[in-house]
């Protein structure tokens, strides 16, 4: 086949293009086509600026690595990154740095200790925020771990800190946000809780803020906690005021002595804290508008209260609280009303007394009104508010005119008050707010007339006497009687020969004794002052009278240590009550829970009372001799293991003991002290005390009179016998293990009375050999124990606790003469002694014979010293056995 022939498309695609013909000179630039969109390569000729490097990695160059060792909170932020959230524009992120900052610094406490004033720079930015819980927050940060950190500071810094702060907190003060107004004067009352030595500085601006808030009717239309919030910083800042206004008479003392130059740099040195004083006159004024506003707030509560049904325990608060605020701003202008009338800054008319009548006494007039309505109402929480409205007019009672407000008519509201007290329901709420009205009463009595103060002094002893020893009011009640039964020591001025007011002393007085029975386990604190009060009495009213059995002094050892020098003390003024109770005093004289020098007190105080002529010498006697033989020795020989504790109370004897014999000797002469107290001498004798007290007594005999020929006495003889008996028995017991020094020692003690009556009296030297004689022969009918131990039956013994008696009996020179008397009884002893080692005596065995032996040896060598015997008279006594 051959091709297709004519036809155009056959035409067509047989021919072949032509070539371009080559153009002539240089060579043009390729020319591409692109896509749309496609990114232009770079041209051939460009330059290549393009940089390639290896990356260097170096160490602890990581934000992770960057944070190791720093403090961090739980989301791992450090304090600066967290203070710098703190002001971030949205609510959520400043609510958690806050969060994260009380986090980090409870984590860490050395971040707070190093960064607070950082902190507080930054965080006060925060008072005026307009975000509630960022407010919240920021409270409580300062107020649990920023603050007790600053009180740590010294006072430069912190005053510098604080100055910042400050400058928030009253620009806070004034936003135009209630709210954050509100929260600024919370701000306030807890810088002034913390720091108030800072709040003079302020003082000015603070309570002229204070009337500007409260002025505002929109604080009494919101929420009454609102309310209150600003009442209670309010009163705190007052509190300052007064505080500083009651310490401004020892600053003017203080400025009366210093020179002009010394005063000036007092004055101006901010590190002083004498110069943190109150603008007076500015904050006078600020205090007097305050009143105004406070009253109408009181007036329009009052009103919203009585309206109704139901108790609203905010607006009650709230009420209170202004209340309290006029209170303290009436004790402010009363102390300024004290004032001297020429001082630095003052003029001699401005805030003096005429001020205090004129002005702030118009103004409270109207709390008079508010008191009747209250008064209609039966519930204790009105009653609480008419009580601190009489407080507020008893704190002015003594400047009020009687055409401002008549004393009959205040008397007759505060009896109305105490009446009222005595049956309300809620007795702690009464307690707390009846209490500081009490103190004013010896004011309001003293300076109200004769036909007024009648029914409140009879509804002031009524409360007085129907208190309970342990309420709250019993202190303010004690303190209001010492100050009218003593009126030179709180400087109120009652008349003279007031009988009215005496006949009430008496009621007041007969309530004492009672009151401190009752309070000695209940209420230490009422028992001080109950005796102190009675002290004074007694040093001022000795013409006192009391009835038998008055006084119950049975509680005394329970009593606290400087509550029993005070009763004891009130024993020398009240000295006609000491016969009745002589008894309960030697008992609580003899316990065992009286301190030692409390009864050594009690002796030299009736020491003293006697001297002075106000105790019988027979009661004095009397008690001395009580107090020596019934005393309760423990000797610490014989205590088990468990009375180890009352060895040292031997010493405590010995030195009562020299007491009783030292104030014995100061009576006079001995032979006639002797003769009265006799009686009691005996009777406690014939008792048969211990032998610690047998000797006490003995001690007593010897120191007065100790030839005196009662000692004849047939059963004193026997005890004295029996005495020395006893004290050789107890020396015996150790006589087989060799002597102890301690035993020997105080078995001298024993018998040095014993001695020195032996050498003033032979007759009763010789009386009580014999009955030694009929004791070691087993005779016991002449023989009286002064112990009521069981005398051993074994003669050897007997014969062994003779013979020790009479050794040392013979070792006294002092004696020679006197035993020269009797050698006729220590001869027939030695017989006896001698028989009994006879081989044919029976039921004497070997052991016995040897004892016997001893003795016989011993009592021959020491009868021989005395030189009133030929040896040859005792050759025959010779022992050949």
């Amino acid at each position: 086949m051959g091709r297709p022939k004519g036809g155009a498309a056959a035409s067509s695609s047989s021919k072949k293009p032509k070539a371009k013909p080559k153009q002539r000179g240089g060579v043009d630039f390729k020319k591409y086509k692109h896509k749309v969109g496609r990114k232009l390569p770079p041209p051939k000729n460009t330059t290549n600026t393009e940089i390639k490097s290896k990356m260097i990695v170096l160490p602890e160059q990581s934000m992770a690595s960057e944070r190791a060792g720093m403090a961090v909170n739980k989301r791992g932020l450090t304090l600066r990154e967290l203070l710098q959230q703190t002001v971030h524009y949205n609510a959520k992120v400043r609510r958690a740095a806050l969060n994260g900052i009380k986090d980090l610094v409870v984590k860490h406490p050395e971040e707070l200790k190093l960064h607070k004033v950082a902190m507080i720079e930054k965080l006060q930015e925060r008072i005026c925020d307009t975000d509630k819980v960022v407010r919240e927050s920021l409270y409580n940060i300062l107020q649990s771990l920023i603050f007790p950190s600053l009180k740590e500071d010294n006072a430069i810094s912190t005053r510098s800190t604080l100055s910042l702060l400050m400058a928030n907190v009253l620009n806070g003060m004034t936003n135009l946000s209630m709210d954050i107004q509100l929260m600024a004067f919370r701000f306030l009352e807890l810088v002034v809780l913390n720091f108030p030595s800072s709040f003079p500085r302020y003082a000015e601006q603070a309570f002229n803020n204070f009337v500007a808030v409260l002025s505002n009717d929109r604080i009494h239309l919101q929420d009454k906690s609102k309310l209150n919030s600003v009442l209670t910083g309010l009163g705190h800042c007052l509190s300052l005021v007064v505080r500083a206004t009651e310490n401004d008479d020892a600053s003017n003392r203080l400025a009366h002595n210093l020179s002009l130059r010394e005063l000036l740099k007092l004055t101006l040195d901010e590190d002083n804290p004498e110069s943190r004083a109150f603008s007076t006159f500015d904050v006078l004024t600020k205090l007097q508008n305050l009143i105004q506003i406070l009253i109408n707030s009181v007036e329009v509560s009052a009103s919203e209260l009585c309206a109704k049904p139901a108790n609203d325990a905010q607006s009650s608060e709230a009420l209170l609280s202004a209340l309290h605020c006029l209170d303290l701003i009436c004790r402010t202008f009363i102390h300024e009303a004290k004032k001297p009338q020429m001082e630095f800054g003052r003029s001699q008319t401005q805030f003096g007394p005429d001020w205090l009548n004129s002005s702030v006494l118009v103004y409270l007039k109207k709390l008079w009104g508010v008191k009747r309505l209250f008064h209609e109402k039966g519930d204790d929480r009105f009653f609480i508010f008419n009580l601190k409205i009489a407080e507020i007019f008893l704190c002015l009672s003594s400047w009020m005119d009687n055409t401002v407000l008549p004393a009959e008519e205040l008397c007759q509201f505060v009896s109305s008050l105490l009446a009222k007290a005595k049956v309300l329901r809620n007795k702690d709420l009464m307690e707390t707010h009846l209490s500081p009205l009490i103190a004013f009463i010896p004011g309001l009595i003293s300076n109200a007339g004769d036909d007024s103060k009648g029914y409140l002094l009879e509804a002031f002893t009524d409360a007085f006497g129907g208190s309970k020893v342990d309420c709250k009011l019993m202190l303010p009640y004690l303190d209001a009687v010492r100050d009218m039964l003593h009126p030179e020591k709180s400087g109120t001025w009652f008349a003279e020969n007031d009988s009215g007011l005496s006949e009430y002393h008496n009621a007041w007085i007969y309530e004492l004794p009672g009151i401190l029975l009752q309070s000695v386990d209940k209420a230490p604190a009422v028992t001080k002052v109950v005796l102190e009060l009675l002290l004074r009495i007694g040093q001022y009213i000795p013409t006192i009278e009391s009835s038998s059995g008055m006084v119950e002094l049975g509680p005394f050892v329970n009593l606290p240590s400087d509550c029993q020098e005070l009763a004891i003390s009130c024993l020398y003024y009240f000295s006609n009550l000491l016969p009745d109770i002589i008894e309960p005093l030697v008992c609580c004289c003899l316990s065992d829970k009286l301190e030692h020098h409390i009864l050594f007190r009690i002796v030299e105080i009736l020491q003293s009372t006697y001297r002075a002529g106000n105790l019988q010498i027979t009661e004095q006697l009397s008690f001395l001799s009580s107090l020596m033989a019934r005393f309760n020795v423990h000797r610490g020989m014989s205590c088990t293991q468990e009375d180890a504790r009352k060895v040292s109370n031997l010493n405590t004897f010995k030195a009562l003991n020299h007491l009783i014999l030292t104030s014995l000797s100061e009576m006079g002469d001995g032979s006639l002290v002797l003769e009265l107290m006799w009686n009691n001498l005996s009777n406690e004798i014939a008792q048969k005390p211990s032998s610690h007290n047998m000797n006490g007594l003995f001690r007593i005999i010897v120191t007065l009179d100790a030839a005196t020929n009662k000692l004849m006495n047939e059963d004193v003889i026997k005890l004295l016998a029996g005495y020395l008996v006893d004290a050789a028995l107890d020396l015996s017991k150790n006589i087989e293990v060799g002597f102890q020094p301690d035993k020997t020692r105080l078995f001298q003690y024993f018998t040095n009375p014993c001695i020195i009556i032996f050498e003033q009296n032979d007759k009763v030297l010789c009386r009580i050999l014999e009955m030694l004689k009929s004791f070691a022969s087993g005779d016991d009918h002449m023989f009286s124990s002064a112990s009521n131990l069981d005398y051993p039956r074994e003669l050897s013994q007997r014969v062994c606790v003779v013979t020790t008696v009479l050794f040392f009996l013979c070792n006294d020179r002092r004696l020679h003469t006197n035993l020269s008397l009797g050698k006729t009884v220590i001869k027939s002893i030695l017989h006896y002694i001698r028989h009994l080692l006879d081989s044919n005596v029976p039921d004497v065995t070997y052991g016995q014979k040897q004892k016997l032996k001893c003795a016989f040896e011993q009592l021959k060598t020491k009868a021989l010293q005395l030189n009133c015997w030929d040896r040859s008279e005792l050759e025959g006594l010779s022992n050949t056995t």
